[in-house]
């Protein structure tokens, strides 16, 4: 452990010396940039710096690659609260009450709230990863197929939390959203089903395009029935009436939601293949689960639902470090570029990677932690910018936000086909707003769907063969009695 500590104070020291502190801000700034543009993610500057990198010494590529990471997360956020547009699908769990905080005037709360969650949630995720590096092995061998499949079904439980006005109508779409999430390939055969001959189903329906239509298209048409002036509807900025330091304290005010969430995403973000999606949206309907009766507002502008999604969002980028540098498993697109530039500067993960290697890795980590800090910084400074925003008349910013949109949703794969997905679901989700039926539980069944399903398969096969025995397992057990506490809950609180 003294190796450790003596390698995290070098690395830090790199961090802040000059010319290097020069690498983590422009990489920060680059990334907040990318992460503001819908269709435009961290993974996309990542792939685009990697040929210009591929000459330069380790330190400045472990720096500016930090950079990318902790620089990507928080700004996805800002466009979810004011526009109803995820910057990244794993802001996509902050809009649901990010913007009708922001259609209530209260912008600035939303922002404040997200900053201060992903500052202090990064911070958590990453001071797990230091504390793990020691053990990083045994930690990750005991995730499996079945640890995974009650994951996906603890998950899915909060459904049931977040449909509440009407749990028939909230059991009916999540049912919609599960059947629509096994449209591609069969997992188990390779066999093409519901595309209907469709070429660029076969892939699965991707979930930015959905959540572009479902939410941000959706919104804007729903806005131009409503003949609403603003989006906040509110003309005069004095008016606002949101506060930058209530939004920062509500991390005080519920400590638990704040704590709860950065665990979720801190562990999920160590399974490799899942990613900040699945964890947002787990540590939101956790959040909604365990809400008091009588005070559950989330999807119509709770606090508590900007703050847990945020949290666990930068918690799991500490944590998605772990399989990375353990044992060469990204855990999404952004790790997986991650570890081919590792390879071209000829790091190797594992053993090389946690010894004679562990000050690179501080640096790569002590940059990643300070891009996130100043990332939060510089968003609460411009909060009052951002805020004036939804003072803007609407018949000025809908056209471009609906380009915006549109845009995003082709350049997220650069296929005209997404742009048709997000159009689809834009009718959908007007519909759905218009007839009052809920989008959440559409959206929670379609993100943990294709989780579920694959480790469905894996642990069926596997009890058939007689390698596992699914109820002996302890993380299993434990997930079971989560998922049983979380279903019971609101019955117990109403005896």
């Amino acid at each position: 452990m003294y190796d450790v500590l003596q390698a995290a104070l070098q690395g830090w020291s790199v961090v802040l010396a000059w010319p290097n502190i020069i690498y983590p801000i422009t990489g920060m700034l680059l990334a907040m940039v990318f992460s503001a543009i819908p269709g435009l993610t961290g993974a996309t500057l990542m792939a685009l710096a990697i040929p210009l990198t591929a000459h330069w010494e380790p330190t400045p590529v472990m720096l500016i690659y930090g950079a990318f990471l902790g620089g990507a997360t928080f700004m996805g956020s800002i466009s979810a609260i004011l526009f109803n547009i995820p910057g990244r699908p794993s802001n996509a769990a902050t809009l649901l009450d990010g913007y009708p905080l922001a259609r209530r005037g209260e912008a600035k709360t939303a922002i404040g709230c997200a900053a201060a969650a992903s500052a202090l949630g990064s911070t958590f995720g990453i001071i797990v990863l230091i504390l793990a590096i020691p053990i990083m092995q045994q930690m990750l061998l005991a995730f499996g197929p079945a640890e995974l499949l009650i994951i996906a079904i603890w998950g899915l439980t909060t459904i049931v939390a977040l449909s509440r006005k009407s749990l028939l109508k909230g059991l009916a779409i999540a049912g919609v959203g599960l059947l629509l999430s096994f449209v591609g390939l069969d997992p188990r055969t390779a066999e093409s089903r519901f595309t209907m001959g469709l070429v660029w189903l076969e892939d699965g329906i991707p979930l930015v395009p959905v959540f572009l239509g479902l939410y941000a298209l959706a919104e804007l048409f729903a806005l131009m029935r409503e003949h609403r002036s603003t989006i906040s509807g509110i003309q005069d900025v004095g008016k606002l009436s949101g506060s930058l330091s209530k939004g920062m304290a509500a991390v005080v005010r519920y400590p638990g939601v704040f704590l709860r969430s950065s665990v979720i995403g801190t562990i999920i973000g160590m399974i490799p293949g899942v990613g900040g999606t699945v964890a947002s949206f787990v540590a939101y309907g956790n959040a909604a689960q365990r809400a008091e009766k009588g005070d559950h507002d989330f999807g119509h502008g709770d606090i508590r639902g900007v703050l847990a999604p945020e949290a666990a969002n930068d918690a799991k980028d500490g944590g998605a470090l772990v399989p990375v540098v353990a044992f060469g498993l990204p855990g999404g697109t952004g790790t997986a570029m991650l570890l081919s530039v590792l390879a071209i500067h000829g790091f190797e993960p594992g053993r090389e990677m946690l010894t004679t290697n562990l000050v690179p890795l501080f640096v790569l980590i002590w940059s990643l932690f300070l891009t996130n800090w100043l990332t939060s910084l510089l968003g609460i400074s411009m909060v009052g910018i951002f805020a004036r925003v939804t003072t803007i008349r609407t018949n000025l910013i809908i056209p471009p936000l609906i380009l915006v949109a549109t845009l995003g949703a082709y350049l997220y794969r650069g296929q005209e086909s997404d742009v048709v997905i997000a159009f689809v679901f834009a009718g959908i989700g007007y519909l759905m707003k218009v007839f009052d039926w809920p989008k959440v539980p559409l959206i929670i069944a379609l993100v943990l769907g294709p989780l579920f399903e694959r480790n469905l398969q894996l642990v069926l096969r596997l009890q058939e063969l007689g390698r596992i025995d699914f109820f002996t397992r302890p993380l299993v057990i434990a997930f079971l009695l989560l998922t049983a506490a979380a279903l019971l809950w609101p019955l117990l609180r109403k005896t």
